[in-house]
């Protein structure tokens, strides 16, 4: 059998089925689960998928949100530029496509947030279109199977990647096929400790062949992730929490506590912008883990005696903490609230 033949062979008897984005060919649905699967584990996105959806039924309905009710639904998803993609894409796809999902791949690629692979996964599973992807998963069973060496970030590797994805399409079942090096990636051949006794490919894996599966696929090292401390003060107000959103850096468009970025004298910064209050107390530092910056949060909680507060937090809400979970905020912010509680 040629290697298609073994993946489809493989997916039909031992692949996934049943996850919920693969019950209808709807390219909106389909585009939704590619970009909510990047950098994302599928048994955390179904929730979300399913809760999306449930607002946003259709593109038009989500090209006519506000992007906060959008970041609403993303929050504790991470990775926030995907849901302002995700929004502005839609927006795009009304205006310039009249609603309709480009079944161009070169339009596809054309609007934010969509790759190449993004682009070709939509185009198999909704339009049938004998197109490659290579995700993370592809990527991994390909350098694997046919021993690619370089790191796979770099632009020589990745073409090289893409020409084999390319040379080994199958003529027919191509979504089978797609679906199945997806799970093949995903379910066996696993970043650690791949099942290979159990893969389709064992006998012509030239990694395993050579005892060399832990080095595929090769990347470049990783530097270590920068440290970032952050002051956030707690300001509350009769059972009531004073909140803003960050206009810019991590975390932008979604609510927070105000953050100061520089360590400072907490109790006179608030007296220099005349905010009345007492210290409650402080919190044992947070550690929230981004993919290049190791966050450390330095949590103070005062008492105010009024809500009034400064013009240039005029933008902020006054929430009780049930209100401030209905809001889009960051996994960060959930850590403090667990502190509060």
């Amino acid at each position: 059998m040629t290697f298609s033949q073994i993946i489809i062979s493989w997916q039909k008897q031992w692949g996934r089925h049943h996850l919920p984005w693969q019950q209808v060919n709807d390219p909106y649905q389909v585009w939704l689960s590619e970009v909510m699967l990047q950098q994302t584990q599928v048994a955390t996105v179904i929730p979300y998928f399913k809760k999306f959806l449930s607002r946003f039924s259709t593109i038009t309905q989500l090209a006519e949100a506000d992007l906060n009710q959008v970041l609403e639904l993303w929050s504790g998803l991470g990775y926030y530029s995907r849901a302002r993609n995700l929004h502005q894409a839609a927006q795009q796809i009304i205006k310039i496509h009249h609603g309709q999902f480009p079944e161009s791949q070169e339009d596809r690629m054309a609007l934010p947030g969509i790759g190449r692979s993004t682009a070709g996964a939509i185009g198999v599973f909704s339009f049938n279109q004998k197109l490659p992807i290579l995700d993370g998963n592809v990527k991994r069973v390909l350098t694997r199977c046919f021993a690619i060496a370089g790191n796979i970030y770099s632009r020589e590797t990745e073409q090289t990647l893409w020409q084999i994805a390319q040379s080994l399409l199958p003529e027919k079942e191509i979504i089978p096929y797609t679906q199945g090096l997806m799970d093949l990636g995903a379910t066996v051949c696993t970043r650690s400790n791949p099942l290979c006794n159990q893969c389709p490919l064992l006998h012509i894996c030239q990694a395993k062949h050579d005892n060399q599966i832990e080095r595929f696929p090769e990347k470049k090292k990783k530097l270590p992730p920068q440290k970032l401390p952050l002051h956030v003060l707690i300001l509350e107000y009769q059972n009531k929490f004073f909140l803003v959103k960050r206009e810019d850096g991590i975390w932008r468009d979604l609510w927070f506590f105000p953050i100061i970025e520089s360590s400072i004298d907490i109790k006179k910064w608030l007296s220099t912008n005349q905010i009345n209050g007492d210290f409650k107390t402080t919190y044992p530092i947070i550690r929230h883990q981004l993919t290049h910056r190791s966050i450390e949060l330095y949590v103070e909680h005062w008492q105010l005696h009024n809500n009034i507060l400064p013009s240039f937090l005029d933008d902020g809400l006054w929430l009780t903490l049930d209100e401030v979970m209905q809001k889009a905020i960051p996994v960060a912010i959930k850590k403090v609230i667990a502190q509060i509680n």
